[in-house]
């Protein structure tokens, strides 16, 4: 019997995101990268949910900074984590576990390069996949405490999930993404009409997340190399695929 779950997004910081899961089957719920705890208790009071797990993508602040005042509310909360945080009690995750909540139940993929603890949740039967600052909308996240090897590695791995997982990323950095590829691949026609799509998101939802891994295997150089928007620059300077990704994630650093 699969628990029909839905996820609210809730804007965080400038430009972060946080996620609430829940379902109308009970009122257990899940939050996942909290860094502001006041709005998400509000959300939370008015759904009149109880917070029963919070999960940490990654040691960083801006994802791990609400969980102490989360877990002052909601003392019985399991928070799983692929590092500590401070003195609050975490069950450590790492690639390869499952974990079953009250209301799904994920696998846990190690995507180290943004930091070294990097881990994606990936809940199969709800095909949803919350990819911390590992992949954004036409970009990939900065590499701080890997190599660029980890992190080609790590959206290797997430670009051979299926077509349909729905994708929850960190931040809203879609348009500077955006602008950062039309600088590199000039009048791209599998760019522009990317751009209609993603322009439409922002006037309509004030976001352009979620989205679908499948599109973004098309028109994201960072996750796959070889999309067909790449090959002509690519093939133009024979690159390997880690040569290329190498050289956007390098251009992307300066830009």
């Amino acid at each position: 019997q699969l628990m029909t779950v839905s996820v609210e997004i809730i804007n965080q910081l400038n430009d972060n995101y946080s996620y609430l899961i829940s379902s109308k089957e009970n009122n257990s719920s899940i939050i996942i990268d909290p860094s502001e705890a006041d709005k998400i208790l509000d959300i939370l009071k008015k759904k009149k949910l109880i917070l029963d797990y919070i999960f940490i993508t990654h040691h960083h602040s801006d994802h791990t900074s609400g969980v102490i005042d989360l877990v002052k509310t909601y003392p019985e909360v399991k928070v799983f984590s692929p590092s500590k945080i401070g003195s609050i009690s975490v069950d450590i995750i790492s690639g390869g576990n499952n974990i079953a909540t009250n209301l799904n139940e994920f696998e846990i993929i190690y995507a180290p390069g943004h930091t070294l603890d990097h881990i994606v949740l990936c809940d199969h039967k709800n095909n949803l996949l919350f990819v911390g600052d590992v992949l954004f909308r036409l970009g990939c996240g900065r590499v701080f405490e890997g190599t660029l090897e980890q992190m080609q590695n790590s959206l290797h791995e997430l670009s051979n999930l299926p077509d349909r997982m729905l994708v929850y990323c960190g931040h809203e950095y879609t348009l500077n993404n955006l602008k950062f590829l039309e600088h590199i691949f000039k009048k791209n026609k599998i760019l522009e009409s990317v751009k209609n799509d993603i322009i439409s998101d922002l006037d309509s939802k004030k976001r352009s997340i979620p989205f679908y891994l499948g599109d973004e295997k098309k028109c994201n150089p960072f996750l796959n190399q070889k999309c067909e928007m790449a090959l002509e620059l690519r093939d133009k300077n024979n690159y390997s695929d880690f040569e290329f990704f190498r050289y956007l994630r390098e251009e992307k650093d300066s830009f």
